[in-house]
This record gives C-alpha cells, sequence and structure tokens, in this order.
C-alpha cells in the first residue's frame, strides 16, 4: 500500500512528457476559451433579442379609411343568423354563427376579407 506520508522527491518528468504536457494545457485553455465565447454569445443574442421587442406599436388605421361589411346572405347565411364567438389568429379571423341551419364557423384572410375556410355544424 501506498504511505500516504511518503516524503520521497519526485523524480522529474521526461522532456517529450513535459512537452505533452504543455500541449494538453494549451489545448484545454483553447476549448475553455471557445466554450465560454460562444456561451457568451447565446447570451447576448438571448438579451439582444429580449431588448429588441416586438417591432414596435402597431400602424394606426386613419380614420377615413373604409370599413369593410358583408351581409349575410353574401356568406350563405340564414338571415336570423347570429355571431357566437370570434377568435383572431396573425391575419386570421373565425366568426362562428348559429342559425336555424346549425352552426357555422368562416375563416377570413384579413386584409383581404376574403373568406379562406368554412365548416358547418348540423344537428342532423
Amino acid at each position: 500500500m501506498a504511505d500516504p506520508f511518503d516524503e520521497e522527491d519526485e523524480k522529474p518528468l521526461d522532456p517529450a512528457v513535459l512537452r505533452v504536457q504543455a500541449r494538453l494545457r494549451r489545448l484545454m485553455l483553447i476549448a475553455g476559451l471557445t466554450l465560454g465565447i460562444g456561451i457568451l454569445a447565446v447570451f447576448g443574442g438571448i438579451v439582444y433579442r429580449i431588448m429588441q421587442g416586438e417591432g414596435g406599436a402597431p400602424a394606426e388605421l386613419p380614420k377615413d379609411a373604409p370599413t369593410p361589411t358583408i351581409s349575410l346572405s353574401e356568406l350563405g347565411l340564414d338571415p336570423d343568423a347570429r355571431v357566437v364567438s370570434s377568435a383572431l389568429d396573425g391575419d386570421r379571423l373565425s366568426l362562428t354563427y348559429t342559425g336555424q341551419g346549425g352552426t357555422t364557423v368562416i375563416i377570413f384572410q384579413m386584409p383581404s376579407m376574403t373568406v379562406v375556410g368554412r365548416l358547418r355544424v348540423t344537428g342532423e
């Protein structure tokens, strides 16, 4: 068993081993610095994105801008249909109507107000 209190001086290392040891130290230093710079770059990107925000306030609609209107008959709905719910996702608007014919979900593309989807649920 090795004696932990062995007072013998260590033998000097071979010059070839010293060169390998110095090379390993340099490689570990380079790897550590590269990792540190990479982590700082990621944190810098995160802070930049947080400080950048969402692009500012949305553009305001002029007061004299025309309001698009669509009648129930143009949508193919009963005259007694009424809006039950609405949902907005990006530039798509979903309106849910209910009437005698059942429930209808109509999806509009907002800038052009064109119908891009329709779902009719009947009680049959």
